[in-house]
This record gives structure tokens, C-alpha cells and sequence, in this order.
């Protein structure tokens, strides 16, 4: 009989352990991480992967052809204007000179005609002329008289007109050397004025080549590629260097075709170099690309994003986060976006109560990265599960912990 009671004790003990076990079992709380429904401003977002550009960049190429005498190498820093290669412009200085020398021998050859120095004599036999026929016409009309009068003889009076038609022979004779000399001069003086002209076309495209032969930076930036080597000869149109801004930045983007009619040019945007993470760079939308591109059979648009003046040292290539606010929309009801589960289609959010989390189907609007819009479901201030746990079930027991931030 003392055995059986001894048994039956033993029974009962083993029993309540089991409940005691089982009791506290069916009692263990899940630990979650609380949100909070809130109301307020829903910045509307677009987020993308990207890539910094330098703002401006220029491929400098020979003007004229010849050999490169200096070039600065890759990663070196030029100020606006400053030279960034230089062909050998000794044949050109030589030209130069040459035709200088050509425009001042004209030009003292035009000075010297137009001084008609040589032209004096033929001048002065032209007045003295003019003079002796002058007289030998008053002297005919003298003896025409002095003949009807009986003063002179025939023959005199024939002789006066010989002497008269003789001068008026050399006149015309002296007239006419005078007008070929004058219609040889002006000839020669257009044909100066002409080469002088021509003298000055060259010279001008002589000087313009010189110029040429310096190639400088249009921006003050850093030399990123060099294509020639000092001593090499360039063919006009060559490619000798690339030059790049290195204070002024731009992201550029692609964005997909459902999410470009959400941006316009102007939008804020925060980029994120992947080398400073945490630290943003501001801008806003510059241009967007008129037409797509076709990317893995999805339509992309390009998108740049100048960037604002920043002390972080982003470089040209580095890769980078882009956000670009489209929109804001206020007074909205939101909760974080990890606080959603989908189940077979449908978006859920497990609300805390008592320490319970009850498993409530909600209908969503408008999201960003971070935050999305509860259009019905939830309300103000109620506290929801962030980033459920997956043994989380309907109607669970749960113990709030701190965020895992």
C-alpha cells in the first residue's frame, strides 16, 4: 500500500512539471521591434543607381598639323586659358617674318608711286607744250592778218603753219605718253593695293596658326587623358587631350519609363557617393533625355542632375545613390515600409496591443524609400511590428525590444 502511495506522489510530480513546462512553453513572447503610425508630409521619391560626372568635359584636337613639342601628362591640374600642348611653330615664325618683310616692301612700293616722282617730266614737257602751241596759234592768227594785209608773203604765213601743226603733233604726241604712263601707273598701284591685301590674308591666317599651335584649356579643371606623346606628329583634327572640370559635378542617371513621367527638370535630388555613404550631395534635375534607350528590353531615360558646390571629394566616375524628391504630399497617415508583409497579394501590418500582435489587412498609397502611405486600416498613434519576425502569427504574444538601428 506505502508503495503505490509512494508511486502515485511520483505521478503527480511528473505531471505538474509537464503542465508547469508546457504552461510556460505556450506563454514565451516573441520579441519585436515597435513602429508607430503617424500622420503628416509623404516626400514622394525616386531612387536610382548612378554615376558622378565631371559638368564639363572637353576633347582638345590639333588645329593644325605638326609636331607636338609639349603636352602635360595625365592627372595634371590647368587654370583657364593655360596650355595643355604646344606643336612647333618655327616654320610659322619663319613664314611670318617673311611676309612682314613682303608688306613693308609694298607698301613703300605704293608710296613711291603715289608720290609720282617719275611722272613729273612728262608733266612738265606736257605744260611746255601746251604753251608753245599756245603761241604758235596766236601767231597763226597774227599772220593770217598781216598776210590779208599784204604785210607778209604766202610762204611766210605757210611757214607759221607748219610750225603750228608740228607742236600740236608733239602736244598730242607728249599727251598721249603721259595718259599711257598714268593708265600703266594706276595698274601697278592696284596690282600693289591687291598684293598688300593678299599679304594681310596671309598674315592673318599665318597668326591664327600660331595661336593654334598652343592648345589651351577652356576651363580650369585636370588633364584626365593624354593621346600623344612629345616629339609625335599630329594630323589636323587629332585627338591630343581630354580636360575635365574638378569643382563641378554632375549624376546622371537612368531611370526607367514608369518612373520618369513622376520627375521634371528642376526637381531637388540628393546624390550619395558610394565612397562617402551617409554623406549626401544636392542638386537638382538639369536635363532629361528626350528619348529612351533600350536596356535589357527596358526603356530607360537618361537623367543629369547638376550637383551644388560640396566639401565632400567626389571624383568623376564614382559611383553613387540618387533620390529625387518628385513630390510631396501632406497630411497623409504613414508607417514605415518594413512594417508591411504581403501574403498571397494582400499587404498586412501587425498592430500591438496589450502586448498582442494582431495580424490587419491595410490598403497602401503612395510610398518613398522609407515611408508609405496607409490609406485605410491603421490610425494615428497606433504602435505596429517593424520588420516582423516570420514564427510572428495573428493574435501572438510579443515583447518589445530595441530598434536595431
Amino acid at each position: 500500500m506505502k508503495k503505490w502511495i509512494i508511486l502515485a506522489v511520483i505521478l503527480i510530480g511528473i505531471v505538474g512539471v509537464v503542465f508547469f513546462l508546457s504552461k510556460g512553453k505556450n506563454e514565451e513572447k516573441i520579441e519585436v521591434v515597435k513602429g508607430e503610425v503617424t500622420r503628416g508630409e509623404l516626400s514622394l521619391k525616386v531612387s536610382a543607381r548612378g554615376k558622378i560626372e565631371a559638368r564639363d568635359r572637353f576633347e582638345l584636337k590639333a588645329k593644325i598639323p605638326g609636331v607636338i613639342m609639349f603636352i602635360l601628362e595625365e592627372g595634371s591640374l590647368v587654370k583657364k586659358d593655360e596650355s595643355v600642348a604646344e606643336i612647333n611653330d618655327k616654320e610659322l615664325l619663319a613664314r611670318k617674318n617673311q611676309e612682314e618683310t613682303n608688306l613693308i616692301n609694298y607698301k613703300n612700293n605704293l608710296a613711291r608711286l603715289k608720290r609720282r616722282l617719275d611722272l613729273r617730266e612728262l608733266e612738265n614737257r606736257v605744260k611746255e607744250t601746251e604753251v608753245l602751241f599756245g603761241e604758235a596759234a596766236r601767231q597763226i592768227e597774227a599772220n593770217n592778218k598781216l598776210f590779208e594785209s599784204k604785210a607778209i608773203s604766202l610762204d611766210e604765213l605757210k611757214r607759221t603753219k607748219a610750225d603750228y601743226d608740228k607742236i600740236g603733233l608733239q602736244l598730242e604726241i607728249v599727251r598721249t605718253q603721259l595718259e599711257e604712263k598714268l593708265i600703266a601707273r594706276q595698274e601697278e598701284i592696284t596690282s600693289t593695293l591687291s598684293s598688300i591685301k593678299a599679304i594681310g590674308v596671309n598674315l592673318t591666317s599665318i597668326e591664327q596658326q600660331i595661336l593654334w599651335s598652343k592648345i589651351t584649356s577652356p576651363i580650369s579643371g585636370v588633364v584626365t587623358q593624354k593621346e600623344i606623346k612629345e616629339g609625335s606628329w599630329v594630323s589636323q583634327g587629332q585627338l591630343l587631350s581630354v580636360v575635365v572640370s574638378d569643382k563641378e559635378f554632375v549624376a546622371k542617371v537612368n531611370l526607367d519609363e514608369v518612373d520618369i513621367g513622376k520627375i521634371s527638370v528642376g526637381m531637388a535630388a540628393s546624390v550619395i557617393p558610394d565612397a562617402f555613404l551617409g554623406r549626401a550631395v544636392a542638386g537638382r534635375i538639369k536635363k532629361i533625355a528626350p528619348s529612351p534607350r533600350l536596356k535589357e528590353k527596358i526603356n530607360t531615360f537618361e537623367v543629369t542632375i547638376e550637383l551644388n558646390p560640396t566639401d565632400i571629394d567626389i571624383r568623376s566616375e564614382m559611383l553613387c545613390d540618387v533620390v529625387i524628391i518628385s513630390g510631396i504630399k501632406k497630411a497623409v497617415t504613414k508607417i514605415p515600409q518594413e512594417a508591411i508583409v504581403n501574403i498571397e497579394g494582400k499587404d498586412y501590418v501587425f498592430v500591438i496591443k496589450d502586448n498582442i500582435a494582431s495580424k490587419r489587412e491595410v490598403n497602401l498609397g503612395f510610398r518613398n524609400p522609407n515611408e508609405i502611405e496607409v490609406s485605410s486600416g491603421l490610425k494615428q498613434g497606433e504602435e505596429i511590428v517593424l520588420s516582423p519576425p516570420l514564427e510572428l502569427k495573428d493574435k501572438a504574444k510579443v515583447a518589445i525590444k530595441e530598434s536595431e538601428e
